[in-house]
């Protein structure tokens, strides 16, 4: 066993530093914050960094094409020739060529160096002239901004004028006087004169050119840029243009790269690079995740086997250091990295920089921190395991002794005495650490204080995070306590609520709830029976009034036939013959909806064709719907669509429907009915407008007494909604009302028969 300890120990260590070799080898990549996004591109010429090569070579050829113009005659660099034209006086105006210029620029001192760049310096003579340039031959087309901007001295501009010529020296000696890698042609022809041509390489032909490479190939003609780059230089066709020296469309310009690379260049050179780096990177790469993986396999082993003698079953040991409090044994820990840290800063550096170039001393430094920081850490964490092992992190704690001190002092205190100073304490600790951290972050600038630092932070966070946890359960058992009460006062008076899961003064508070729904339970049953006999009275005062009502409307049939001729009486028999039906209506509605209410009614279910039963309510009301203007729009499925339900009962149901739609609907609009069959159920659905505004709920129409009118102009009793939703839920369907402005829709949902009827 303890053979497989040390192996596991060497092993992590042997991957902790691959995982260090690792880093350090992309760390030191030029590559170095792109990601590993660049590791796709296959090639360098698929990279960014050859797009920005090729695109710098374009425009010095643009460039070369200028100077050539400028400082060349019949191919060769001609020093005789105006370069700048400069008056220095009233009168006095005078041309400089280029010889000229380049001896001016010598006497004051400048001169180009190696790379063609102008070097040297220049004292300017007490008392020296400026004169006003009126003409540069590399820049005919110049226009000042502000007229200040012509004026300068001989010595800046013989150093402007060098510095052209310089650049002209460079590409001439980069990709015309010494072979190169990137091979260009230009070419730019007239009507009658010969063609100017600027190239680097005898091919003539753009196809050969373009097979070379990587290419692009510009038309005047064309009106898109021939290319097999993976993004294309918006500019060339502009440039190529501006420096066409004919009004016409006849030029052309192919530039390509020899992605052979024959040649050594700067592409060449780039191209080994880059292949070079990608090989590093995805060997560090690979470093790094294996290291990851084998310091994860190895930190597995360790922890399984920390504490143990002979293997993971046997009982946990500890060792001295782990006998002591944790919060002791964390300062030991932190107080032998700090020194560590100290030695490594004193001593450890001054070896990491014999080895080392001084551009890398930063990052030496930061991974030695990183190693050390890392070795105690994991040290400590080893004995925080053991602790946790043996069952000792939390009561082996200086803290847990103290809080078990205060627990037992205000264990019986009252509620509010125990919130109180626990945020009090809650207080002091944040406010604490919060100070001590401040204190060493801006008075100390160095690893260690940030270190120290984040550990009072993450001591904080612990902190903070226990109080969370304590909140958030007192938080849990009030959200049960009021999902309690709130199922307890919507009607589920059988609700209890597990009182095992709470604690101190909220467990008693669960036990008390139990206590109240038990009553509410016992008070409800009394009121469902209660609420019977009101029902069976209503039934029975309803037949009582029915006996003479039966009467009243029988006499005044009688008068009726008697022919009165007196108008006035004639009238009061019509008002007396309206009231007394609706009268008895209303008794009927009374004692059906009473019935409907209470379950009483007698259900005979059978099969029923929905479709037909529909068809047949339209026909019925269709003459009725044509009195108020009303159209009738229906829309039914072709199939037989078959439901299980009391004929009488559902013929009601839709009667109370239809006639709710005639009496509230607007005149002269439409009523939409619709017959959905779904696989398992039926969806039957009857809307309008109403003629009044809808200001009350869909739930509260289906109440006793309750109309959409609030002003009563109707004849309707405000008992039809409630009937007809008793009696749907009576014969085992769904009753639905959705009120959307003055759109009013009831929906009636019943359970298909057979999926398809049979």
């Amino acid at each position: 066993m303890k053979r497989k300890k040390e192996h596991a120990v060497l092993l992590h260590i042997l991957f902790v530093i691959l995982v260090v070799t690792g880093i350090s080898i992309m760390y030191n990549n030029p590559h170095y914050g792109e990601g590993i996004s660049w590791l796709t591109n296959e090639t360098y010429e698929d990279t960014p960094e050859f797009i920005r090569q090729f695109k710098t070579d374009i425009d010095d050829i643009f460039n070369y094409i200028k100077y050539k113009e400028v400082f060349e005659s019949n191919g060769k660099l001609a020093y005789d020739k105006p370069v700048v034209r400069v008056t220095t006086g009233p009168g006095e105006v005078r041309e400089y060529t280029v010889d000229e210029m380049v001896r001016m620029a010598k006497s004051m001192g400048y001169y180009l160096n190696e790379k063609f760049k102008v070097d040297g310096r220049y004292t300017p003579e007490e008392g020296e002239q400026d004169i006003r340039v009126d003409w540069r031959s590399y820049d005919p087309d110049h226009q000042d901004s502000e007229p200040g901007e012509s004026y300068t001295t001989m010595a800046e501009l013989a150093k402007e004028v060098l510095a052209h010529v310089g650049n002209y020296y460079a590409f001439h000696y980069k990709f015309i006087q010494n072979p190169s890698n990137l091979k260009f042609r230009v070419s730019f022809k007239g009507d009658s004169e010969a063609p100017k041509l600027y190239n680097n390489t005898v091919i003539d032909n753009p196809e050969e050119l373009k097979a070379l490479g990587r290419y692009i190939y510009v038309t005047g003609e064309s009106l898109y840029v021939d290319t097999n780059l993976n993004t294309t230089l918006k500019t060339i066709s502009a440039q190529l243009e501006k420096s066409n020296p004919y009004n016409n469309s006849n030029y052309y310009m192919v530039v390509a790269v020899n992605t052979a690379y024959p040649v050594q260049d700067s592409y060449s050179e780039a191209a080994k690079s880059y292949d070079h780096m990608r090989l590093l990177f995805i060997i560090g790469l690979v470093s790094l995740v294996i290291g990851i993986l084998g310091c994860a396999a190895s930190l597995y082993f360790m922890v399984s086997m920390t504490g143990h003698q002979n293997s993971d079953h046997d009982a946990v040991v500890l060792g001295r250091i782990d006998r002591i409090a944790t919060e002791t044994c964390l300062i030991l820990f932190v107080a032998a990295a700090m020194c560590a840290l100290f030695l490594g800063e004193h001593v450890g550096y001054k070896v990491i920089h014999l080895f080392l170039s001084e551009d890398r001393w930063y990052y030496g430094e930061l991974a030695a921190r990183m190693v050390i920081l890392y070795a105690a850490g994991i040290v400590a964490a080893f004995s925080l395991i053991r602790r946790y092992k043996a069952g000792t992190l939390w009561t082996g704690s200086l803290t847990s002794r103290i809080c078990v001190n205060i627990s037992l002092y205000i264990k019986n205190h009252r509620f509010t005495t125990r919130l109180a100073l626990g945020y009090i304490c809650y207080f002091i600790f944040n406010c604490v650490i919060i100070a001590t951290g401040a204190f060493v972050y801006f008075t100390y600038d160095s690893m260690e204080s940030r270190i120290l630092t984040g550990i009072l932070v993450l001591a904080l966070l612990c902190m903070d995070s226990w109080v969370f946890h304590q909140l958030y359960k007192n938080a849990w058992e009030t959200d049960q306590i009021n999902e309690a009460l709130l199922k307890i006062s919507h009607g589920d008076t059988k609700y209890k609520i597990n009182a095992e899961e709470f604690d101190g003064k909220e467990r008693e508070l669960a036990e008390n709830i139990n206590h109240i729904s038990r009553g509410l339970d016992t008070a409800l049953q009394e009121k469902v029976s209660s609420e019977r006999l009101k029902a069976d009275l209503i039934t029975n005062v309803s037949h009582d009034i029915k006996t003479p009502l039966t009467s009243i409307i029988n006499y005044v049939d009688l008068i009726k036939r008697e022919h009165l001729q007196d108008p006035k009486i004639q009238g009061y028999l019509e008002v007396l013959e309206q009231k007394s039906q609706r009268l008895k209506t209303l008794t009927e509605d009374l004692v059906e909806a009473s019935k409907a209410s209470s379950g009483n009614l007698k259900i005979e279910l059978t099969n029923i064709d929905f479709v037909e039963l529909i068809y047949q309510t339209n026909g019925e009301f269709e003459e009725k719907f044509l009195v108020r203007h009303l159209e009738l729009v229906s829309s039914f499925p072709e199939e037989t669509v078959i439901i299980q339900a009391d004929g009488r009962h559902l013929w009601r149901v839709l009667e109370n429907l239809y006639n709710n739609a005639f009496k509230y609907a607007m005149e002269h609009s439409r009523v939409y009915v619709d017959v959905i069959a779904g696989e398992s159920q039926v969806l039957f659905t009857i809307k309008n407008v109403s003629e009044n505004p809808l200001n009350i709920k869909g739930d509260e129409l289906t109440e006793r007494f309750v109309r959409g009118d609030v002003a009563r102009t109707t004849e309707g009793s405000g008992l039809g909604l409630s009937i007809a939703k008793s009696l749907t839920e009576l014969l085992g369907g769904k009753f639905t009302i959705y009120i959307d402005g003055d759109l009013f829709k009831v929906q009636l949902a019943f359970p298909r028969q057979n999926g398809k009827g049979n």
